[in-house]
Protein backbone atom coordinates (compact mmCIF):
# COMPACT_ATOMS: atom_id res chain seq x y z
CA UNK A 1 0.00 0.00 0.00
CA UNK A 2 1.22 3.48 -0.83
CA UNK A 3 2.64 5.19 2.27
CA UNK A 4 2.49 9.00 2.02
CA UNK A 5 4.19 9.32 5.42
CA UNK A 6 7.21 7.45 4.06
CA UNK A 7 7.40 9.78 1.05
CA UNK A 8 7.42 12.79 3.41
CA UNK A 9 10.24 11.24 5.45
CA UNK A 10 12.22 10.50 2.27
CA UNK A 11 11.79 14.10 1.09
CA UNK A 12 12.81 15.32 4.57
CA UNK A 13 15.94 13.14 4.37
CA UNK A 14 16.73 14.60 0.96
CA UNK A 15 16.13 18.18 2.15
CA UNK A 16 18.37 18.00 5.21
CA UNK A 17 21.06 16.05 3.36
CA UNK A 18 21.02 18.62 0.55
CA UNK A 19 21.18 21.46 3.07
CA UNK A 20 24.18 19.88 4.78
CA UNK A 21 26.00 18.93 1.60
CA UNK A 22 25.50 22.38 0.07
CA UNK A 23 26.94 24.05 3.17
CA UNK A 24 29.97 21.77 2.91
CA UNK A 25 30.48 21.58 -0.86
CA UNK A 26 30.18 25.35 -1.32
CA UNK A 27 33.46 25.81 0.50
CA UNK A 28 35.08 22.37 0.86
CA UNK A 29 37.37 22.51 -2.19
CA UNK A 30 38.31 26.10 -1.39
CA UNK A 31 39.10 25.02 2.18
CA UNK A 32 41.22 22.13 0.87
CA UNK A 33 43.01 24.39 -1.62
CA UNK A 34 43.57 27.52 0.50
CA UNK A 35 43.79 26.18 4.07
CA UNK A 36 45.10 22.61 3.68
CA UNK A 37 46.97 23.70 0.51
CA UNK A 38 46.33 20.57 -1.56
CA UNK A 39 47.58 20.47 -5.17
CA UNK A 40 45.44 19.11 -8.07
CA UNK A 41 46.74 15.55 -7.68
CA UNK A 42 46.10 15.57 -3.92
CA UNK A 43 42.58 16.94 -4.49
CA UNK A 44 41.83 14.04 -6.81
CA UNK A 45 43.47 11.50 -4.45
CA UNK A 46 41.10 12.57 -1.66
CA UNK A 47 38.20 11.65 -3.92
CA UNK A 48 39.95 8.41 -4.87
CA UNK A 49 40.25 7.37 -1.21
CA UNK A 50 36.54 7.95 -0.77
CA UNK A 51 35.76 5.94 -3.87
CA UNK A 52 38.13 3.13 -2.80
CA UNK A 53 36.11 2.76 0.39
CA UNK A 54 32.93 2.78 -1.69
CA UNK A 55 34.34 0.08 -3.96
CA UNK A 56 35.36 -2.21 -1.11
CA UNK A 57 32.20 -1.82 0.98
CA UNK A 58 29.42 -0.93 -1.47
CA UNK A 59 28.16 -4.45 -2.18
CA UNK A 60 28.59 -5.84 1.37
CA UNK A 61 26.64 -2.90 2.84
CA UNK A 62 23.92 -3.27 0.21
CA UNK A 63 23.59 -6.98 0.92
CA UNK A 64 23.37 -6.39 4.68
CA UNK A 65 20.69 -3.74 4.07
CA UNK A 66 18.68 -6.29 2.09
CA UNK A 67 19.26 -8.96 4.75
CA UNK A 68 18.59 -6.94 7.89
CA UNK A 69 17.51 -3.29 7.72
CA UNK A 70 17.67 -0.52 5.13
CA UNK A 71 16.57 1.92 7.82
CA UNK A 72 19.50 0.91 10.03
CA UNK A 73 21.95 1.32 7.14
CA UNK A 74 20.71 4.85 6.44
CA UNK A 75 20.89 5.96 10.09
CA UNK A 76 24.38 4.53 10.73
CA UNK A 77 25.60 5.98 7.44
CA UNK A 78 24.47 9.48 8.39
CA UNK A 79 26.38 9.27 11.69
CA UNK A 80 29.58 8.25 9.87
CA UNK A 81 29.25 10.95 7.19
CA UNK A 82 28.98 13.57 9.94
CA UNK A 83 31.99 12.15 11.77
CA UNK A 84 34.08 12.21 8.58
CA UNK A 85 33.42 15.91 8.02
CA UNK A 86 34.23 16.70 11.65
CA UNK A 87 37.68 15.15 11.24
CA UNK A 88 38.37 16.90 7.93
CA UNK A 89 37.33 20.33 9.17
CA UNK A 90 38.95 20.29 12.60
CA UNK A 91 42.41 18.96 11.57
CA UNK A 92 43.69 20.89 8.50
CA UNK A 93 46.21 18.35 7.20
CA UNK A 94 46.29 16.16 4.09
CA UNK A 95 46.24 12.97 6.19
CA UNK A 96 43.23 14.15 8.21
CA UNK A 97 41.36 15.02 5.02
CA UNK A 98 42.11 11.51 3.70
CA UNK A 99 40.90 9.88 6.94
CA UNK A 100 37.75 12.00 6.97
CA UNK A 101 37.11 11.10 3.34
CA UNK A 102 37.45 7.40 4.19
CA UNK A 103 35.04 7.52 7.13
CA UNK A 104 32.59 9.71 5.25
CA UNK A 105 32.87 7.43 2.23
CA UNK A 106 31.92 4.44 4.39
CA UNK A 107 28.90 6.33 5.67
CA UNK A 108 27.83 7.40 2.18
CA UNK A 109 28.17 3.78 1.06
CA UNK A 110 25.76 2.67 3.78
CA UNK A 111 23.18 5.28 2.77
CA UNK A 112 23.62 4.83 -0.98
CA UNK A 113 21.03 2.42 -2.34
CA UNK A 114 19.52 1.66 1.06
CA UNK A 115 17.51 4.92 1.04
CA UNK A 116 16.24 4.37 -2.52
CA UNK A 117 15.36 0.73 -1.79
CA UNK A 118 13.63 1.72 1.47
CA UNK A 119 11.25 4.19 -0.18
CA UNK A 120 10.58 1.79 -3.07
CA UNK A 121 9.41 -0.84 -0.58
CA UNK A 122 7.41 1.57 1.57
CA UNK A 123 5.75 3.32 -1.41
CA UNK A 124 5.72 0.55 -3.98
CA UNK A 125 8.20 0.50 -6.86
CA UNK A 126 5.64 1.88 -9.31
CA UNK A 127 5.30 5.08 -7.23
CA UNK A 128 8.97 5.60 -6.39
CA UNK A 129 10.16 7.26 -9.63
CA UNK A 130 8.22 10.52 -9.16
CA UNK A 131 9.24 10.58 -5.47
CA UNK A 132 12.94 10.41 -6.45
CA UNK A 133 12.56 13.40 -8.75
CA UNK A 134 10.40 15.40 -6.31
CA UNK A 135 12.82 14.73 -3.41
CA UNK A 136 15.80 15.80 -5.53
CA UNK A 137 13.93 18.90 -6.65
CA UNK A 138 12.84 19.97 -3.17
CA UNK A 139 16.33 19.17 -1.90
CA UNK A 140 17.79 21.53 -4.46
CA UNK A 141 15.71 24.35 -2.98
CA UNK A 142 17.02 23.73 0.54
CA UNK A 143 20.50 23.76 -0.97
CA UNK A 144 20.05 27.49 -1.55
CA UNK A 145 19.64 27.96 2.19
CA UNK A 146 22.80 25.93 2.78
CA UNK A 147 24.74 28.09 0.35
CA UNK A 148 23.51 31.26 2.06
CA UNK A 149 24.50 29.89 5.49
CA UNK A 150 27.92 28.88 4.14
CA UNK A 151 28.44 32.32 2.59
CA UNK A 152 27.76 33.94 5.96
CA UNK A 153 29.92 31.55 7.97
CA UNK A 154 33.04 31.83 5.80
CA UNK A 155 33.48 35.37 7.09
CA UNK A 156 34.04 33.79 10.51
CA UNK A 157 36.10 30.76 9.48
CA UNK A 158 36.49 28.70 6.31
CA UNK A 159 36.02 25.42 8.18
CA UNK A 160 32.86 26.45 10.05
CA UNK A 161 30.35 25.45 7.30
CA UNK A 162 31.95 21.98 7.18
CA UNK A 163 31.72 21.60 10.97
CA UNK A 164 28.07 22.63 11.03
CA UNK A 165 27.25 20.42 8.03
CA UNK A 166 28.72 17.42 9.84
CA UNK A 167 26.65 18.24 12.93
CA UNK A 168 23.48 18.36 10.80
CA UNK A 169 24.17 14.89 9.41
CA UNK A 170 24.49 13.48 12.92
CA UNK A 171 21.31 15.29 14.02
CA UNK A 172 19.45 13.89 11.00
CA UNK A 173 20.55 10.38 12.00
CA UNK A 174 19.12 10.93 15.49
CA UNK A 175 15.78 12.20 14.13
CA UNK A 176 15.41 9.33 11.65
CA UNK A 177 16.10 6.85 14.44
CA UNK A 178 12.89 8.13 16.04
CA UNK A 179 10.57 8.62 13.04
CA UNK A 180 11.68 6.37 10.14
CA UNK A 181 9.46 3.26 9.77
CA UNK A 182 10.28 0.00 7.99
CA UNK A 183 7.07 -1.97 7.45
CA UNK A 184 7.50 -3.61 4.07
CA UNK A 185 11.01 -5.06 3.97
CA UNK A 186 11.06 -8.82 3.46
CA UNK A 187 14.62 -9.73 4.50
CA UNK A 188 16.44 -12.13 2.17
CA UNK A 189 17.52 -14.42 5.00
CA UNK A 190 17.40 -18.18 5.31
CA UNK A 191 17.60 -19.73 8.76
CA UNK A 192 19.43 -22.74 7.33
CA UNK A 193 22.28 -20.57 5.99
CA UNK A 194 24.92 -18.58 7.82
CA UNK A 195 25.46 -14.91 7.03
CA UNK A 196 28.22 -15.55 4.47
CA UNK A 197 26.11 -18.10 2.62
CA UNK A 198 23.16 -15.72 2.58
CA UNK A 199 25.34 -12.92 1.20
CA UNK A 200 26.58 -15.23 -1.58
CA UNK A 201 22.98 -16.17 -2.38
CA UNK A 202 21.92 -12.52 -2.71
CA UNK A 203 24.91 -11.77 -4.98
CA UNK A 204 24.04 -14.81 -7.11
CA UNK A 205 20.40 -13.71 -7.38
CA UNK A 206 21.44 -10.18 -8.35
CA UNK A 207 23.87 -11.39 -11.03
CA UNK A 208 21.25 -13.73 -12.46
CA UNK A 209 18.83 -10.82 -12.65
CA UNK A 210 21.44 -8.73 -14.50
CA UNK A 211 22.03 -11.61 -16.94
CA UNK A 212 18.29 -11.93 -17.67
CA UNK A 213 17.70 -8.19 -18.11
CA UNK A 214 20.25 -6.65 -20.51
CA UNK A 215 19.19 -3.09 -19.66
CA UNK A 216 20.86 -3.56 -16.25
CA UNK A 217 24.12 -4.28 -18.11
CA UNK A 218 23.60 -1.03 -20.02
CA UNK A 219 23.13 0.85 -16.74
CA UNK A 220 26.31 -0.68 -15.32
CA UNK A 221 28.20 0.07 -18.55
CA UNK A 222 27.20 3.73 -18.54
CA UNK A 223 28.22 3.84 -14.87
CA UNK A 224 31.79 2.88 -15.81
CA UNK A 225 32.29 5.80 -18.21
CA UNK A 226 30.37 8.26 -16.06
CA UNK A 227 32.42 7.24 -13.02
CA UNK A 228 35.70 7.80 -14.86
CA UNK A 229 34.44 11.23 -15.92
CA UNK A 230 33.06 12.38 -12.58
CA UNK A 231 36.07 11.07 -10.62
CA UNK A 232 38.14 13.90 -12.05
CA UNK A 233 35.71 16.54 -13.27
CA UNK A 234 33.91 17.08 -9.95
CA UNK A 235 37.17 18.02 -8.26
CA UNK A 236 38.87 19.84 -11.13
CA UNK A 237 36.28 22.38 -12.28
CA UNK A 238 36.66 24.67 -9.20
CA UNK A 239 40.45 24.51 -9.53
CA UNK A 240 40.12 25.34 -13.24
CA UNK A 241 37.99 28.42 -12.54
CA UNK A 242 40.32 29.61 -9.78
CA UNK A 243 43.52 29.25 -11.79
CA UNK A 244 42.42 29.81 -15.38
CA UNK A 245 40.34 32.97 -15.00
CA UNK A 246 40.49 36.30 -13.21
CA UNK A 247 37.24 36.62 -11.31
CA UNK A 248 35.44 39.91 -12.11
CA UNK A 249 35.56 42.31 -9.17
CA UNK A 250 31.93 43.40 -9.60
CA UNK A 251 30.86 45.23 -6.48
CA UNK A 252 34.07 44.13 -4.79
CA UNK A 253 33.14 40.43 -5.04
CA UNK A 254 35.93 38.08 -3.95
CA UNK A 255 36.49 34.61 -5.46
CA UNK A 256 34.95 33.07 -2.30
CA UNK A 257 31.75 35.05 -2.79
CA UNK A 258 31.79 34.17 -6.48
CA UNK A 259 31.86 30.48 -5.60
CA UNK A 260 28.83 30.95 -3.36
CA UNK A 261 27.06 32.64 -6.29
CA UNK A 262 28.10 29.80 -8.61
CA UNK A 263 26.81 27.20 -6.13
CA UNK A 264 23.50 29.06 -5.96
CA UNK A 265 23.39 29.00 -9.76
CA UNK A 266 24.05 25.26 -9.72
CA UNK A 267 21.13 24.71 -7.34
CA UNK A 268 18.75 26.78 -9.45
CA UNK A 269 19.77 25.08 -12.69
CA UNK A 270 19.51 21.67 -10.98
CA UNK A 271 15.93 22.52 -10.02
CA UNK A 272 15.19 23.68 -13.57
CA UNK A 273 16.61 20.51 -15.10
CA UNK A 274 14.57 18.27 -12.79
CA UNK A 275 11.42 20.29 -13.41
CA UNK A 276 11.83 19.86 -17.17
CA UNK A 277 12.19 16.11 -16.71
CA UNK A 278 9.32 15.90 -14.21
CA UNK A 279 6.97 17.57 -16.69
CA UNK A 280 8.09 15.75 -19.82
CA UNK A 281 9.43 12.28 -18.99
CA UNK A 282 7.30 9.29 -18.00
CA UNK A 283 9.46 7.59 -15.35
CA UNK A 284 7.42 4.37 -15.69
CA UNK A 285 8.40 4.05 -19.36
CA UNK A 286 11.70 2.36 -20.21
CA UNK A 287 11.86 3.88 -23.71
CA UNK A 288 11.23 7.42 -22.42
CA UNK A 289 13.94 7.16 -19.75
CA UNK A 290 16.49 5.83 -22.27
CA UNK A 291 15.85 8.76 -24.63
CA UNK A 292 15.98 11.27 -21.76
CA UNK A 293 19.34 9.94 -20.58
CA UNK A 294 20.69 9.97 -24.16
CA UNK A 295 19.81 13.66 -24.48
CA UNK A 296 21.12 14.50 -21.00
CA UNK A 297 24.52 12.87 -21.50
CA UNK A 298 24.81 14.26 -25.03
CA UNK A 299 24.35 17.76 -23.62
CA UNK A 300 26.94 17.00 -20.95
CA UNK A 301 29.56 16.04 -23.54
CA UNK A 302 28.99 19.25 -25.50
CA UNK A 303 28.94 21.56 -22.48
CA UNK A 304 32.00 20.06 -20.77
CA UNK A 305 34.14 20.57 -23.87
CA UNK A 306 32.63 24.04 -24.38
CA UNK A 307 33.38 24.92 -20.75
CA UNK A 308 37.02 23.89 -21.17
CA UNK A 309 37.45 25.84 -24.41
CA UNK A 310 35.68 29.04 -23.34
CA UNK A 311 38.23 31.81 -23.03
CA UNK A 312 36.08 34.29 -21.13
CA UNK A 313 34.79 33.96 -17.56
CA UNK A 314 31.11 34.69 -18.12
CA UNK A 315 30.93 32.48 -21.22
CA UNK A 316 32.55 29.61 -19.32
CA UNK A 317 30.14 30.14 -16.43
CA UNK A 318 27.08 30.17 -18.72
CA UNK A 319 28.17 26.91 -20.39
CA UNK A 320 28.91 25.34 -17.01
CA UNK A 321 25.41 26.20 -15.75
CA UNK A 322 23.92 24.63 -18.88
CA UNK A 323 25.90 21.51 -17.95
CA UNK A 324 24.48 21.48 -14.41
CA UNK A 325 20.96 21.90 -15.81
CA UNK A 326 21.42 18.75 -17.88
CA UNK A 327 23.25 16.75 -15.20
CA UNK A 328 20.77 17.13 -12.33
CA UNK A 329 18.03 14.67 -13.42
CA UNK A 330 20.49 11.91 -14.33
CA UNK A 331 20.65 10.13 -10.97
CA UNK A 332 16.85 10.09 -10.27
CA UNK A 333 16.19 8.79 -13.79
CA UNK A 334 18.85 6.11 -13.40
CA UNK A 335 17.28 5.04 -10.08
CA UNK A 336 13.87 4.80 -11.73
CA UNK A 337 15.34 2.82 -14.65
CA UNK A 338 16.97 0.36 -12.28
CA UNK A 339 13.73 -0.09 -10.33
CA UNK A 340 11.88 -1.00 -13.52
CA UNK A 341 14.21 -3.96 -13.94
CA UNK A 342 14.85 -5.12 -10.36
CA UNK A 343 13.21 -7.37 -7.78
CA UNK A 344 12.22 -6.11 -4.33
CA UNK A 345 14.43 -8.44 -2.33
CA UNK A 346 17.69 -7.39 -3.99
CA UNK A 347 17.09 -3.70 -4.75
CA UNK A 348 19.68 -2.37 -2.29
CA UNK A 349 22.22 -4.88 -3.61
CA UNK A 350 21.60 -3.80 -7.21
CA UNK A 351 22.01 -0.14 -6.29
CA UNK A 352 25.20 -1.09 -4.46
CA UNK A 353 26.54 -2.97 -7.49
CA UNK A 354 26.00 0.22 -9.50
CA UNK A 355 27.80 2.18 -6.80
CA UNK A 356 30.70 -0.28 -6.80
CA UNK A 357 31.09 -0.06 -10.57
CA UNK A 358 31.03 3.74 -10.33
CA UNK A 359 33.52 3.68 -7.45
CA UNK A 360 36.15 1.61 -9.24
CA UNK A 361 35.70 3.78 -12.33
CA UNK A 362 36.29 6.89 -10.23
CA UNK A 363 39.33 5.29 -8.63
CA UNK A 364 40.76 4.85 -12.14
CA UNK A 365 39.48 8.07 -13.67
CA UNK A 366 40.23 10.49 -10.85
CA UNK A 367 44.00 9.98 -10.65
CA UNK A 368 44.22 9.62 -14.45
CA UNK A 369 42.61 13.02 -15.03
CA UNK A 370 44.57 14.44 -12.07
CA UNK A 371 47.86 13.36 -13.67
CA UNK A 372 46.79 14.88 -17.01
CA UNK A 373 45.88 18.13 -15.23
CA UNK A 374 49.21 18.24 -13.37
CA UNK A 375 51.38 17.17 -16.34
CA UNK A 376 49.68 19.17 -19.09
CA UNK A 377 46.87 21.47 -17.95
CA UNK A 378 43.51 21.38 -16.21
CA UNK A 379 41.92 22.49 -19.48
CA UNK A 380 43.32 19.42 -21.26
CA UNK A 381 42.02 17.15 -18.49
CA UNK A 382 38.53 18.64 -18.79
CA UNK A 383 38.47 18.10 -22.58
CA UNK A 384 39.55 14.48 -22.10
CA UNK A 385 36.80 14.09 -19.47
CA UNK A 386 34.22 15.24 -22.02
CA UNK A 387 35.33 12.69 -24.62
CA UNK A 388 35.27 9.92 -22.01
CA UNK A 389 31.46 10.27 -21.88
CA UNK A 390 31.00 9.65 -25.63
CA UNK A 391 30.74 5.81 -25.45
CA UNK A 392 27.73 6.21 -23.15
CA UNK A 393 25.76 7.63 -26.07
CA UNK A 394 26.42 4.45 -28.09
CA UNK A 395 25.12 2.29 -25.22
CA UNK A 396 21.92 4.35 -25.02
CA UNK A 397 21.48 4.22 -28.80
CA UNK A 398 21.78 0.43 -28.76
CA UNK A 399 19.19 0.15 -25.98
CA UNK A 400 16.82 2.55 -27.73
CA UNK A 401 17.04 0.58 -30.99
CA UNK A 402 16.41 -2.75 -29.26
CA UNK A 403 13.38 -1.40 -27.39
CA UNK A 404 11.94 0.81 -30.12
CA UNK A 405 8.13 0.45 -30.23
CA UNK A 406 6.99 -1.50 -33.28
CA UNK A 407 4.56 0.27 -35.59
CA UNK A 408 1.62 -1.51 -37.12
CA UNK A 409 1.75 -1.93 -40.93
Amino acid sequence: MRNHGASSIYIFLSCVSSLSYSMIFTIELIYQTNVVELNPLQLVLVGSVQQSVNFLLQVPTGILADMYSRRGAVVLGLFLVGAGYFIESLIPTFIAVLVGAGIGGFGATLVNGADAAWIADEMGAEHAGPVYIRAAQVGSITSLLGIAISAGLINVSLNLPIVLGGALFISLGVILTLIMPEHHLTPKRHTSHNTLQQMRQIIYTSLQLIRRRPVLLTILGTGIFYGIFTGGFDRLWPYYLLHHFTFPALGGLTPLVWFCIIEAGIVMTNWLGMEIVRRNVNTDNHYAIAWALFIIDGLQVATIIGFALAGQFFLALAIFLLFTTAAAPRSPLEHAWTLQNSDSGVMATLFSLQGQVSAIAQIIGGPMLGVIATTFSTQTALIVAGFILCPILLLYASTIRSSMPHRSP
